[in-house]
This record gives C-alpha cells, structure tokens and sequence, in this order.
C-alpha cells in the first residue's frame, strides 16, 4: 500500500502542500475550517509524518520522557492515559520509565532521557527523590521543559514547574461529608510521615475535625506500612478492638480501604450503619466491592492531558512556563460505604 504524503492531501482538498503542512502543524495564519479540512482528510488517508523527517526539520525529536515509581497503580494509569491521549494528538511518541520508588534509579532515567534527545522531561517522583534534590536540581537542563507530577521539591536555585491534584481540599471535603453523614469519631489510616503527599492529606483531616470540634484521637491515627488489602484488614480489626473505638476510617487508598471493609465485617461491624469507609483515589476497585466504596477522586486523565498541553506550550510556543504550579481540582464520590443518612437497609453488611 503505497503510503499518504502531503501532496496527496493538497490534491484531495485542492490547495497547496504548503498550506497542508501549515495546517497539521496549527499555524495560526491558517484558518480553522481549513485546519479542521486537513486533519479529517489526513485522518481519512493514514496520514502518518514521517518522524525522521520532521525531527531534522524542527529540530525536535517528538518524545517525551516519562518516569512513574509504579505502573501498576490506578492514579498512574489514569495519569498515563491522559498523557497518551493528548500527545498522540499531537504526533508525539511517550519513552515510559518505573523507578520501582529507587531515587538513583529516577536520576539515571533522567540522564538517558536526555541522551536521548526527548523534548520534554515528565516525572512522578518517589517521596525519596527529595533526598537527593540537589543531583536532581544539578541534573536538570535549562533547555528543556521538565515537569514534576503530584510532590512539590524546592530547589535552591530552580523553578521547576508542577501539577498536582488538590489532596488537601479533596481530603477536606471527604472528611465533611462524614460529619454531615452523622459520624463523630473519624480514624485515619495513613501514609508515611516522609511522604509529602501523605501528610498533606493528614493535615487536612486534622484541620477539618479541629475546625468542626470533632475529637482528634491519636489512637486513632495509624500508619500504614504495605498499602495492600490485608494490612487494611488487619488495621480495621485492630481500631475495632479498642475500647473506645472509631464510627468511620478514613484511608490513604482504596486498596486499603478495601481491606478495611473486609475485616470489618469479620469483626461483625455494620457499614455504614456502625462505621463508614472512605478510600482515595476512586479506583475501579470502588465500583466492584460491598458496599461501593464512597471515594475522594484524583483527576488523572485531566492530569495528564494538562500536562502533555503545558509541556507543548513551551516546546512549541516558548511559554515560559517556569512558574507554573497548577492545581486539579478533586471532589467526593459517594456510594454506600458512607451513606449513613440515605440508607435504606439493603446497602450494608448483615450479621
């Protein structure tokens, strides 16, 4: 099959391949009607650039570096979805890293990204990296964009910039809702106190009770150390063995909370009757569990198209973009884990 060019595409739509050209790489003295023309009669033919070509000729390499701590984590699939959705848009190729959380491993990405001649530098670090910020803050090139995803590291030179969901109002408005739903006496299953992340989240679940004269129990508040399903399990039991003992768990992530249903019902505890769940992160695990799982939900796939977009601003544009330091708005997903008010007597565990 012989392989669509740029003057195929002029032909069809009777212009010039220069005006072709133009339009696929949106140049504003082209109309949008005329862009719009190009791109479904490309779309139509398999339009595909040739890559080599455009690198020489740009003098881009169109790809982007990519480092993630896991993969196998739902917020970084979200986030990575986005990101693949919105760079294939716009004719870019994704170079995907796991650091497994090693912060040296993160550093020698970096530098074979750059080896690599990516456009742009992407990061979700591990809460370690900032153990080492200043090989980091070495390491980073002025000439090309490098975006941090979900932590914030100050540098002592660099600005770099940043994207982030909003934990702390999501966590804020989580914690609300179980007061409004009636619930007093709120645990916090946590993150480690060297996670940035972690914290943010348990500031704002301290604040939020302090603010509303709820009782702040430091037994209460137990540190995770696996994240997994059994640990959220073993936690539950544990809180409902204390003599003066929670009516709703607050979790670091759905995979905990999970847990946590689970052995509250060993433990023969109603929910949300007895005590509500409330997870982060608003997984698929949510849906499929009993009862659904109420959730604070994480934008990931606004995430990472928003940063695919901020990204191109620069290499594309020369926006600076420094500075910027954007914020994704979260919210509460309610389902029955929570819904002490709303219950109708089907939706919670029987004994």
């Amino acid at each position: 099959m012989t392989k669509t060019t740029l003057k195929d595409i002029a032909k069809a739509l009777n212009t010039t391949i220069a005006t072709v050209s133009r339009a696929l790489h949106d140049k504003p003295e082209i109309s949008d009607s005329m862009k719009n023309r190009v791109k479904e009669v490309a779309n139509l033919y398999s339009y595909k650039p040739n890559a080599t070509a455009l690198s020489l000729k740009f003098q881009k390499s169109y790809r982007i570096g990519v480092i993630f701590p896991k993969l196998s984590h739902y917020y970084v699939t979200q986030i990575l979805s986005g990101m693949l959705i919105e760079a294939g848009k716009n004719g870019y190729k994704m170079l995907i890293a796991e650091s497994n959380y090693n912060q040296f491993k993160e550093l020698e990405y970096i530098k074979e990204f750059y080896e690599l001649n990516v456009d742009a530098i992407l990061i979700l670090p591990s809460r370690k990296l900032s153990l080492v910020k200043d090989k980091l803050e070495n390491l980073i090139r002025d000439d090309i964009p490098f975006l941090i995803i979900d932590r914030i590291i100050k540098f002592d030179q660099k600005t770099v910039p940043s994207i982030a969901s909003d934990d702390y109002g999501g966590t804020t408005e989580g914690i609300k809702h179980l007061i409004d739903n009636g619930y007093k006496k709120i645990a916090h299953l946590r993150g480690e106190e060297s996670s940035t992340l972690a914290n943010v989240r348990y500031y704002a679940y301290r604040d939020c009770l302090l603010k509303n004269n709820m009782e702040l129990n430091p037994d209460w508040v137990i540190l995770c150390n696996k994240f997994n399903k059994a640990e959220g399990e073993a936690l539950a039991i544990r809180l409902m063995s204390l003599e003066n003992r929670p009516d709703a768990i607050f979790c670091i992530s759905d995979v905990v909370a999970v847990g946590v249903l689970s052995g509250l019902k060993k433990a023969g505890i109603r929910v949300p009757e007895d005590v509500a769940v409330l997870g982060f992160s608003n997984s698929d695990l949510a849906e499929v569990c009993y009862p659904t799982l109420s959730s604070i939900h994480q934008p990931g796939v606004a995430i990472g198209k928003k940063s695919i977009r901020l990204l191109l601003s620069n290499i594309n544009m020369k926006k600076n973009i420094s500075r910027e330091n954007i914020v994704m708005k979260t919210k509460v997903i309610v389902r029955e884990s929570t819904s002490r008010i709303a219950l109708s007597g089907t939706n919670s565990f029987r004994t």
